[in-house]
């Protein structure tokens, strides 16, 4: 399988998920990911072991199931950016190959010499990517962050969560992740400007930003009406009634809206014909304004099992699925088929199933997965293909550059 980005060599000078992730993006794409690690940690990734999240009775409990999702298929070399030779290696990645990719925060590699001004200089077609978590202007450009930082301060956390308790952050990284899909599709326009242009240019892609984005209908209400919408409890701000999480006999069913083509079925199919030309379920009133809906729902749902009510409304096409847990996501035939879940052989915990990519071309897709790399695993063979000898290779080991 030949992937776009075939030959496209990348160098990730990143840590935990915004930079990596976005590493990740590229090399399922097909590009060559060199990551560089910290010579004396390593990524901080690795060292959050499934014992550490899940206690020692966890299965594989020295493997880190955070440095696998965001580094499998990368090759791994060992540096020590305070020293002259590793920032020698670096400069010459950068002549060589078509990408940097960083999320050090703004600044830092400026001050080590590998600013993108300077690396220009040596490869005037580089693509500079940078990702950061406020943005490359204003006054926060310098302000520490992590993803659930930039969930509180772009008022997505501000919107999560009941109305009785505090707001709360997503369920994943969700500012991080999506973050760095920002990033990656800016360095994808990039490289494609380039076939046009010849030229390199800097990239910036902020978590914070990526979050405001995805917020356009939220924050637009919000400038258009002067209103600021209320917490969505079950289900998002301006959607409430039919929509949202249920509880079942065995579990939860979700909902996403009901119209009136589907209402006398929905109506019919849940036992309450009795409501269906009743002013108080309209449509705007069911979908946007239904808190007597959800009072009638929470007390139909609770009679069948989420199997049972799933046969039924896909019978009469209302637009449901059941709540999945993890464990039944990781056995989804779905997933599987669209290799959004791909297998990987383990070296230690052998075969598994991981999170694969979420796009496909020519539809052709991908089953199999590949490790993730050991500390420093690729070092000397990235070194022999950047031009330096084995006996410079010893000379910096030496210096503890490498």
């Amino acid at each position: 399988m030949t992937k776009p980005l075939a030959g496209i060599k990348v160098v990730e000078i990143g840590q935990e998920i915004q930079g990596p992730f976005a590493g990740l993006f590229l090399s399922d794409m097909g590009a060559d990911v060199v990551k560089v690690e910290n010579r004396e940690t390593g990524d901080l990734s690795r060292w959050a072991s499934n014992a550490l999240i899940g206690g020692p009775d966890a299965r594989n409990p020295n493997v880190s199931a955070y440095f696998l999702a965001m580094n499998r298929g990368k090759r791994s070399i060992t540096l020590d950016l305070k020293k002259p030779h590793a920032i020698e290696i670096v400069r010459r990645m950068a002549k060589n190959y078509d990408v940097l990719l960083t999320n050090y925060r703004p600044g830092v590699l400026d001050r080590l010499g590998l600013g993108f001004e300077e690396l220009l200089k040596v490869n005037p077609n580089l693509i500079y990517g940078q990702g950061s978590s406020w943005g490359p202007k204003g006054p926060w450009v310098m302000r520490p962050s992590r993803d659930t930082l930039a969930q509180a301060a772009s008022g997505v956390m501000i919107k999560t969560g009941t109305l009785d308790h505090p707001p709360l952050p997503a369920g994943m990284f969700v500012a991080d992740h999506c973050g760095a899909l920002s990033l990656a599709s800016g360095i994808i326009t990039a490289l494609f400007v380039r076939e046009r242009t010849g030229k390199g240019q800097r990239v910036d892609a902020s978590i914070y930003g990526t979050l405001l984005a995805m917020q356009a209908w939220e924050l637009n209400y919000t400038s258009l009406s002067g209103k600021e919408p209320v917490r969505g409890n079950r289900c998002h701000p301006f959607l409430r009634g039919v929509w949202g999480a249920f509880a079942t006999k065995d579990g939860y069913i979700c909902l996403a809206g009901c119209d009136d083509k589907r209402w006398p079925s929905f109506c019919k199919v849940m036992g309450i014909e009795h409501l269906e030309t009743n002013p108080d379920y309209d449509n705007p009133t069911r979908n946007f304004h239904g808190a007597k809906m959800e009072e009638v729902l929470d007390q139909i749902f609770p009679r069948k099992t989420t199997q049972e009510w799933l046969d039924l409304l896909h019978g009469i096409d209302v637009l449901a699925t059941d709540v999945a847990t993890l464990p039944q996501i990781l056995h989804s035939e779905q997933a599987r088929a669209n290799g959004y879940l791909m297998e990987l052989d383990h070296p230690t915990a052998g075969r598994i199933m991981v999170p694969g990519a979420p796009i496909s071309l020519n539809g052709e897709i991908e089953t199999k997965a590949k490790p993730a790399p050991e500390y420093g695993q690729h070092s000397e063979e990235i070194l022999l293909e950047l031009g330096f000898t084995w006996e410079e290779i010893a000379a910096m080991r030496e210096a503890g550059a490498v």
